[in-house]
């Protein structure tokens, strides 16, 4: 692998010192550890938002689950029925699935964003229309691909999130893996993989978009108060585009929450029609909150890592 960028404006002789000191460590690989990283441990810390949100949202399927149920209402009833453990319950195939979802994420992104560049370098007289469009592409593109390779676990993680409810348990990750592969074949553990690119490909083009504008405001702001850039500005950036990107795509989570769960014939106008416009949006408070939460520290946590092991294309270390 050629050497990490050293920091620029220094003598030959001290770059040089610090190459040798400092071992290469590929930018692919670099992304993928920083990725990785902070989608354990925001997955982690933030999974009984996730199992709310899951429960809220199959409602349907099971008599009893009422659609009025608020997200703190919903936790009540988990920690009632299954204790504290319950708010919990699939964790590790969550902490796998968002591990290796945002490992892959960011290594596709590194690597398309260094090649899309090296091939067709962004003209400083492009619009900013254009530029976003380019940023979203990138975006949804590298979302899309490592979802489709995910989309395994993804099942897993959602049927472990219900499984009290369903009646059905799991040892394991792998246990519910082969379960669902041998009752329901291939088909099975690509469940709902439409709905689910429907919702990862628009999220991430639009979450990397909003960063990326987001994170160049508040650099300003920094400069303008002379100052350098700091973590928050980075976990208010990441906060505010995991936000707003979540809230507009949470209807196809709806539908991918309901066909992963066993209801293949879910459709966006069966919803409507029987539950009212609504539905589409039960869940989004849980969501939300652990998408904003999720996407702050995510980011956060990338930039550090990464510039700790000597910076990405998306995260360049500091000169």
């Amino acid at each position: 692998a050629p050497p990490l960028p050293i920091a620029m404006g220094r003598g030959k002789k001290e770059n040089a010192d610090v190459a040798k000191a400092t071992k290469p460590v590929g930018k692919s690989a670099t992304s993928f550890i920083a990725g990785s990283t902070a989608g354990l441990v925001s997955s982690g810390l933030l999974q009984p938002l996730e199992v709310v949100k899951t429960r809220m949202q199959a409602h349907r399927l099971k008599a009893g689950f009422s659609i009025n149920k608020s997200a703190w209402a919903t936790a009540g009833c988990v920690v009632r029925d299954e204790g504290i453990r319950g708010l919990w319950a699939g964790v590790s195939a969550s902490c796998i699935r968002t591990a290796c979802g945002a490992g892959l994420y960011f290594l596709l992104l590194e690597r398309v964003t260094r090649e899309l560049n090296a091939k067709f370098p962004a003209s400083k007289d492009s619009s900013q229309t254009l530029q976003g469009a380019r940023t979203f592409a990138i975006g949804a593109a590298s979302r899309s691909l490592a979802a489709a390779m995910l989309c395994p676990l993804t099942v897993v993680k959602t049927r472990m999130e219900y499984a009290s409810i369903s009646g059905t348990s799991y040892t394991g990750v792998a246990n519910a893996l082969y379960t669902i592969g041998a009752k329901e074949g291939v088909k099975g553990l690509f469940s709902g993989l439409g709905s689910t690119l429907l919702r990862d490909a628009p999220f991430s083009g639009l979450n990397l978009m909003m960063y990326t504008q987001m994170r160049t405001v508040m650099g300003e702001v920094a400069a303008a108060q002379g100052r350098e850039t700091t973590s928050m500005d980075t976990f208010f950036a990441g906060a505010f585009a995991g936000g707003a990107a979540t809230f507009l795509t949470h209807p196809p989570d709806v539908l991918r929450t309901r066909v992963q769960l066993g209801r293949p014939s879910a459709s966006f106008v069966k919803i409507v029609t029987e539950e009212g416009m609504r539905a589409l949006w039960v869940g989004s408070f849980p969501r939300i909150l652990r998408r904003t939460l999720q996407q702050a520290m995510t980011w956060s946590l990338y930039e550090h890592v990464a510039k700790l092991l000597g910076g990405t294309s998306l995260s360049p270390k500091a000169d």
